[in-house]
């Protein structure tokens, strides 16, 4: 589901690392992975077969469209919540997290495999039958989430809040699964830019659908109908963009799908409590309408991790070659560059929620609470922004058991703190227990590390970037009771603050000379 967070909320341990690392199963009776990645399949895995992007063309076209999309989730956001208010906008968001569920289970890895097994084809005809046999493996497991759907319904509908949810999570289920299938045969094309604005046309259908419906009066029902739309827009764009033919499977098509995505559905089963516990817990504990306004705050927190995403795309490719070839310094400096401009846009973030919070979440939103929770959740994006980094790196180093190791005992974690900390503490305690895991896992991925690589940061840009934010907020407290607390005043001080920072940062020499180096005139 293309949103502005959640979607890919921990960007690093999803998608972008089946665009980035060639994952190649070797030997399916060892089950055994090899996560060594040759240079020139990296490439191709990241270009587009078809036009003949390198891996920088293919980023920037992922950069690019994922700007385009969050740019239009954070408006469309403002807009639902203030026509819909916390507790409706908590609806939906409880209706999102259950499909977030149920499409790991009823999807079960099988668009890891389809991407995988198309790449590696030698002809046409095998490409689809790969094709064709995922959408056969995928409806067993979809058979037997639907029958759960029908069989717990009544459950589902006191747990969402909407009385028509059942044929709604079949709807949108089906057409999901459709769309994670043919989006992921463009990525075994090796069409991964393609892949990008397929995603941003599923977008702007489904803010189109979502507003025209809400008008219509159809209340939180019409973003699940705008969910619908948008897998329907990316299932017919991406299948009108296939070069491949579908074609009757075999047997031994479909068990080999059936080998990759077995082990693929086990990450993103950990992916899946790692990412989504909170709101899952805090939508069994909490109204609706405090689920509406922690998921807003989260999503708005996200926005912040912007340079890290960044970042963890150009990280794995690099550093795979670099450690390939021994060059371990340069490792190194990666990772100490990595987690300086990781961190670029969440400190002010921080400084800024903790002067603005009350009158951002309410000018925005409409919300007269989520103030602590937003600045919780941005505190928690610091150990993020870090992890980012060195789960990249990790990868990049081959080290995929450590990432596979620190994120399975923070998914425990994860859950425990959730269900220990929300039913007494509601929102700020699902915050929290965010925060805590994100800090946790990062410490343990930077510990792993460290056997592969010396670690060290850059203290100074660091510390400049906390001075100049600190001074940031500074000038917000002076400035904030001489501006309106509306919508516009909000963006004035936001733009306010922008130019500070931006002035601040662009005075450290070092700083400047890398982020006016990394622009088209540097």
């Amino acid at each position: 589901m293309e949103w502005i967070g959640r979607s890919a909320r921990y960007p690093g341990y999803n998608e972008l690392h089946a665009e980035h690392i060639e994952r190649r199963w070797t030997d399916s009776s060892a089950r055994t992975w090899d996560w060594e990645a040759p240079r020139t399949e990296t490439v191709a895995a990241m270009g587009d077969g078809g036009d003949g992007d390198d891996v920088g063309g293919a980023s920037l076209a992922l950069f690019a469209s994922r700007i385009v999309t969050q740019a239009i989730g954070f408006a469309a956001l403002v807009y639902y919540a203030r026509e819909l208010g916390a507790a409706a906008l908590g609806v939906f968001f409880t209706f999102e997290t259950v499909v977030a569920v149920l499409g790991i289970t009823s999807e079960f890895g099988v668009s890891g495999a389809v991407t995988k097994r198309m790449s590696q084809a030698t002809s046409g005809v095998e490409r689809g039958r790969y094709l064709t046999g995922a959408f056969a493996l995928a409806c067993v497991p979809f058979g037997v989430v639907t029958v759960g759907v029908v069989a717990f319904g009544r459950r589902l509908v006191n747990y969402v809040g909407l009385p028509e949810v059942v044929p709604l999570l079949v709807l949108v289920l089906a057409v999901n699964l459709g769309a994670q299938v043919l989006i992921s045969a463009l990525r075994g094309e090796r069409r991964v830019a393609v892949t990008a604005w397929v995603g941003l046309a599923g977008q702007l259908v489904r803010v189109a659908v979502s507003v025209g419906l809400l008008l219509a009066g159809f209340g939180p029902v019409a973003l699940v109908y705008g969910i619908a739309a948008a897998s329907i827009t990316r299932s017919a764009t991406a299948f009108g963009l296939l070069d491949t033919t579908p074609a009757l499977p075999s047997l031994a098509t479909v068990r080999s799908l059936f080998d990759f995505s077995k082990y693929t559905a086990g990450m993103e089963a950990s992916d899946l409590a790692y990412n989504w516990a909170d709101t899952l817990v805090l939508a069994a504990f909490a109204s609706k309408a405090v689920v509406g306004t922690y998921e807003t705050a989260w999503k708005l927190s996200f926005v912040s991790l912007l340079a890290a995403n960044v970042i963890g795309i150009a990280l794995a490719p690099n550093v795979t070659n670099w450690h390939e070839a021994g060059e371990t310094e340069k490792v190194a400096a990666a990772f100490r560059h990595g987690v300086t401009y990781s961190l670029l846009f969440v400190i002010p973030a921080v400084a800024g929620a903790a002067v603005l919070g009350d009158e951002v979440l309410h000018a925005l939103y409409g919300f007269s609470a989520g103030a602590a929770v937003l600045l919780v959740l941005l505190v928690g994006q610091l150990a993020q922004a870090v992890k980012n980094v060195s789960q990249n790196v990790l990868f990049g180093v081959n080290r995929p058991e450590a990432v596979f190791w620190t994120n399975a005992v923070t998914v425990g974690a994860n859950v425990l703190l959730n269900l220990a900390l929300v039913p007494q503490f509601g929102a700020i305690g699902a915050a929290v227990a965010t925060l805590a895991t994100a800090t946790v896992a990062a410490v343990a991925q930077l510990h792993a590390l460290r056997s592969s690589i010396p670690l060290s940061v850059d203290a100074r840009a660091v510390s400049w970037q906390v001075v100049v934010a600190g001074a940031v907020a500074g000038v917000l407290l002076l400035a904030r009771p001489h501006v309106e607390a509306t919508t516009a005043g909000v963006f004035a001080l936001a733009g306010l603050a922008i130019a500070v920072y931006g002035a601040g940062v662009l005075v450290h020499g070092g700083m400047r000379a890398r982020l006016l180096g990394a622009t088209p005139w540097g």
